[in-house]
Formats: C-alpha cells, sequence, structure tokens
C-alpha cells in the first residue's frame, strides 16, 4: 500500500476542532500507467499561494469569505506560516466491513509499513477510510494508489 499525494478530485469530511479531515474510498477501478502519465500531462494547475495570501485575496467578496471560513475553521491568521507547500501527514487507515469491527492501523511517520500489513480474505466487501491532517496550505487534491499481492504475485488497482 503507497499513499501519495497528487492533483485530483476529492472529498472530504472536516473536523473543524482538529483541522483534520477523513476520506473514504468504496471503488477501486485500475489504472494504466499510462493513464497516469496522460492525466499529469494534460492537468495546468494555477499559480500556488500561500495560506496567508489566499485569506487576503477577495476581502471585500462576502460570499467567497465565507467559503474560506467554512473550509478552513477558525485558523488564526496571525499564525500562519508562508510556505507554499501543504504538508499531509495521514494518521490511520480504517477497514471497514459489514461483516465485523472496524479494523484501524497507525500509519507509521515514515509512510511505509513494514511487511504484510494486513490480509483480507479473497472477494470480500470492504472500504478504505483515511484519517489524516493538512498544514502549512490547502491541498488541492490527494491520490491514492493500491497495490494489491495475491500468492505472490503483484497486481495494481
Amino acid at each position: 500500500m503507497s499513499l501519495a499525494v497528487g492533483a485530483g478530485p476529492s472529498s472530504s469530511n472536516m473536523d473543524d476542532k482538529a483541522g483534520s479531515a477523513e476520506k473514504t474510498t468504496t471503488n477501486h477501478r485500475p489504472e494504466s500507467d499510462d493513464d497516469n502519465e496522460e492525466e499529469n500531462r494534460n492537468l495546468h494547475l494555477g499559480p500556488q499561494y500561500t495560506l496567508k495570501e489566499q485569506l487576503e485575496k477577495d476581502k471585500d467578496d462576502e460570499s467567497l469569505r465565507k467559503w474560506k471560513e467554512q473550509l478552513l475553521g477558525g485558523v488564526d491568521i496571525n499564525n500562519i506560516g508562508e510556505t507554499l507547500e501543504p504538508e499531509v501527514k495521514f494518521l490511520s487507515v480504517a477497514i471497514v466491513s459489514p461483516d465485523r469491527e472496524d479494523i484501524v492501523l497507525s500509519i507509521p511517520a515514515d509512510g511505509k509499513p513494514e511487511g504484510l500489513w494486513f490480509t483480507l480474505k479473497e472477494a470480500s466487501h470492504y472500504r478504505l477510510k483515511f484519517s489524516f491532517q493538512v498544514s502549512n496550505n490547502i491541498v488541492s487534491g490527494l491520490r491514492y494508489t493500491n497495490t494489491v499481492w495475491k500468492t505472490g504475485v503483484k497486481g495494481k488497482h
């Protein structure tokens, strides 16, 4: 299992108190490397701004101000850094299955669990629920890449 930060559409449920979010992935569709390369070539992001610059822009537009407050919660503008690159820290991944209790696995600081992390029965129905924290800036999207091993043979989903 690998976790990567990239650009792409995402949805999350924001927790205003802790500044963390949870993302639920329900469908797994195989993607080839060619699809990813083509998507990266066609994706053109606008200029990056620091979080402070983004908050200062369009101060007089009431609807944008409300949207930014809803998105960021109670952020203290005076304590915001001037970093362009956001820091995304994955805290845990939960395996949610209707047949049993949720299995919550803490993600190591380096993001790479040692050895076999978990095993799922073939044809079992499950969802993955990620808990992560974003600091320093806004993240436009997160990309999840899943590698599946079946009897020692690697497959990508």
